[in-house]
């Protein structure tokens, strides 16, 4: 039987494992055919082209997710064990019950682990100028984990000892070796945590409004999430003293990824403009940051959130808050105005005068710009929209004067 070594980048060099395990098990090689190693001056394999025949396959979710999982493990074979998991699923064959119980092990280990180390995380990096502490890892989880302890420390700098080896996070870059000098170690070489990223995530730690837009982007908290093309967060500048809320990300936002950039976006930013209202000055988002719909057809039509969604996307909407801190906050319609208000809000009797808010900011209440959109007639609609630019002007009367 003729070898095949394929050698990895790093001991967790998940994204070449995952190159090459998808063009052999493409060329049917077998498990017992292939060495895996990793190279001590992080080279690596360039994965052969898959056979211009070869049969298409698909590996279920959870069954990647065991296999990177398995990679995680501190097994020596661990790379032929996933390997083997991954080929007999693609060739319908049955896997060795002695691998399968020692993944299944393997994975239950760095599970535990992952789950040791976010409960622990911000016991263990304690407040400085670089966050540093030791964790008696048995498993490489925490290299996995990487990604999820730069956002819950809000990108800051941070420094994790671990048996043998290092993680430094420099603020831009990830570090990693036995010892120094540490050499870059690519976030997106690295297999998925046992756990999504979020879970775990203490939201309200969080003082980056970058760590908070990416951890956001991978949240799937509620079932909304999962059937949305992505995560529409909010964009302005964190030195914004205006912050207007909408209900939730329409279709054009949902495939741009950019919140108010469809047809009502489009009006509201002819409103602000008419209101005298610095589109820098303005940081835009919504209450549910993933567009629900119901499909009608090949359209997709808007639907409304539940509570539920609301729920769900409440922690980033308050990091967003605390962290952005508005002197003035604007509610465009009612989903918007009843959860931040915390009550049954009806849009006529809260309308067009100042709201304190619990946070010190001043809140407004008004239409969201897409109601104006519905509406049957030419003078309706003429007149609702000098009302939403009054609301505007009344809003931005609340603001301090700027300093210089």
């Amino acid at each position: 039987m003729q070898q095949t070594t394929v050698t990895l980048a790093h001991p967790l060099d998940f994204a070449t494992w995952r190159a090459m395990t998808r063009a052999l098990v493409a060329r049917h090689v077998p498990p017992a055919a292939i060495t895996w190693q990793v190279a001590p001056d992080g080279t690596q394999t360039s994965p052969p082209p898959a056979p211009s025949d070869a049969p298409g396959f698909s590996i279920p979710r959870e069954t990647m997710r065991l296999a990177a999982a398995t990679i995680q493990s501190t097994l020596a074979d661990r790379f032929a064990l996933a390997y083997g998991l991954i080929y007999a699923h693609a060739t319908a064959t049955t896997p060795d019950p002695a691998d399968l119980e020692r993944i299944e092990a393997a994975a239950a280990a760095v599970r535990a682990e992952t789950e040791e180390l976010r409960r622990n995380l911000l016991a263990l990096m304690q407040p400085g100028a670089t966050r540093e502490a030791t964790f008696p890892a048995r498993t490489h989880a925490p290299e996995s984990n990487a990604r999820f302890i730069t956002l819950q420390l809000s990108l800051a700098p941070w420094r994790l000892s671990l048996p043998g080896r290092m993680l430094h996070w420099t603020g831009e870059t990830l570090l990693y070796g036995p010892a120094d000098p540490l050499r870059p170690l690519a976030l997106n070489t690295l297999p998925p945590p046992a756990l999504p990223l979020v879970t775990d995530l203490d939201i309200g730690q969080i003082t980056s409004l970058r760590a908070a837009y990416l951890a956001a982007r991978t949240c799937l908290i509620c079932p909304m999430a999962r059937h949305a093309t992505q995560t529409v967060f909010g964009e302005g500048e964190p030195t914004a003293r205006m912050m207007f809320v909408g209900e939730q990300p329409g279709d054009r936002e949902d495939q741009a990824g950019r919140p108010f950039v469809g047809p009502a976006g489009q009006l509201f930013d002819r409103a602000l403009a008419e209101a005298g209202i610095d589109r820098a000055d303005a940081y835009v988002t919504n209450t549910v940051k993933h567009f629900k719909f119901i499909r009608r057809g090949t359209r997709r039509i808007h639907e409304k959130a539940g509570r539920e969604e609301i729920a769900a996307c409440a922690p980033w909407l308050a990091a967003e808050r605390r962290i952005i801190r508005p002197r003035v906050l604007v509610m465009l319609g009612a989903t918007a105005a009843s959860a931040l208000l915390g009550r049954s809000v009806t849009i006529g009797h809260e309308r067009s005068r100042p709201i304190p808010m619990e946070d010190g900011s001043t809140g407004v209440v008004t239409v969201h710009p897409s109601y104006l959109l519905r509406l049957p007639d030419a003078d309706a609609r003429t007149r609702e929209y000098d009302r939403f630019v009054a609301d505007l002007r009344l809003a931005a009367s609340h603001l301090p004067p700027a300093t210089p």
